[in-house]
C-alpha cells in the first residue's frame, strides 16, 4: 500500500499571502458582506492554527490599543531620542474609585523615584516630585462616561541637561581644551590646539547621544510595562453602569 504524501506546509510569508488573497477573493464575491477586518476571536483561531498562544495575541492587541506619542522636536533630534513620551489607553468600562489605591505602589516601583498621589472624585493623579531626578513622570487615571482613560507621560528634558552638560561640558570642554593646549605647547602647533578639542567635543557628543538613547528606550519599555500592569490591575475592577453607584 502506497504511503500518502505528507500535507504541504506553508511558511510565514506564504500564510500572509494566502490570507491576503483569500480576503481579496471574498471582497470580490457579490453576495458576500464587505469585510472590515478580522475580529480578535477570528485572529485567535488563526493563531491556534499557526501554533501561536492566543494569550500572546491578546497581549499584542492590548499593546496595539496603547497610543504611544513620542513628541519629536529640534531638541529630540539633537538628543537622539524623544524628550517626552506619552502613552494612553482607553478601557471600555468604568472602574470604582476604590480601585485607585492598589495602583499607587505599582506606579511607585516603575517610577524608580518618590512621588505623590492625589485623588479628586473619580480621577487619580500621580507625579514624581524628587528635585534631584532629571526626569519627571506623571500618571493620570480618569473615569468618565462609561470609560476609564489611563495616561502616562514622562519628560526627559532634565536628563538631556544632565547627560549632555555633564559629558560634553566636563570631557569635551574641560579635558579637551586642557589637553589641546598642552599638546599645542609641546608640539608648537596652533592648529592642534583647535583640532584636538573639537575632536574630543564631537566624541563626547556622540557618547552623550548614545547614553541618552539607551536610557530613554529603557524608560519607554518601563512605561509600557507600567501601562500593562495598570490595565491588569483594573481589569477585575469593573464598576456599576454610568449614573449609578460611586460618583453617579
Amino acid at each position: 500500500m502506497s504511503q500518502l504524501p505528507a500535507p504541504r506546509r506553508y511558511g510565514e510569508e506564504e500564510v500572509s499571502r494566502l490570507l491576503k488573497r483569500a480576503t481579496e477573493l471574498q471582497r470580490a464575491q457579490p453576495t458576500s458582506p464587505e469585510p472590515s477586518g478580522l475580529t480578535l476571536e477570528e485572529l485567535e483561531e488563526i493563531a491556534l492554527e499557526a501554533g501561536i498562544d492566543p494569550a500572546l495575541l491578546r497581549r499584542a492587541a492590548d499593546e496595539l490599543d496603547t497610543v504611544a506619542t513620542p513628541l519629536d522636536d529640534l531638541g529630540s533630534t539633537l538628543a537622539g531620542a524623544p524628550t517626552r513620551i506619552v502613552l494612553e489607553r482607553v478601557l471600555d468600562h468604568e472602574v470604582p474609585a476604590t480601585a485607585f489605591g492598589p495602583l499607587v505602589p505599582i506606579i511607585q516601583v516603575a517610577a524608580e523615584a518618590p512621588g505623590q498621589a492625589s485623588q479628586v472624585g473619580r480621577s487619580l493623579t500621580w507625579h514624581s516630585h524628587n528635585p534631584s531626578n532629571p526626569r519627571t513622570l506623571q500618571v493620570v487615571v480618569t473615569v468618565h462616561r462609561g470609560q476609564t482613560t489611563i495616561r502616562i507621560e514622562e519628560r526627559y528634558g532634565g536628563l538631556v541637561g544632565a547627560i549632555f552638560g555633564g559629558v560634553m561640558g566636563g570631557v569635551g570642554g574641560g579635558v579637551g581644551m586642557g589637553l589641546g593646549g598642552a599638546l599645542a605647547g609641546i608640539t608648537g602647533s596652533a592648529a592642534l590646539a583647535v583640532a584636538f578639542p573639537v575632536g574630543v567635543l564631537a566624541a563626547s557628543y556622540g557618547i552623550s547621544r548614545f547614553a541618552f538613547q539607551r536610557i530613554v528606550r529603557r524608560r519607554h519599555r518601563v512605561a509600557r510595562a507600567l501601562m500593562e500592569s495598570i490595565v491588569e490591575q483594573l481589569a477585575s475592577s469593573r464598576s456599576l453602569p454610568p449614573g449609578t453607584g460611586e460618583g453617579g
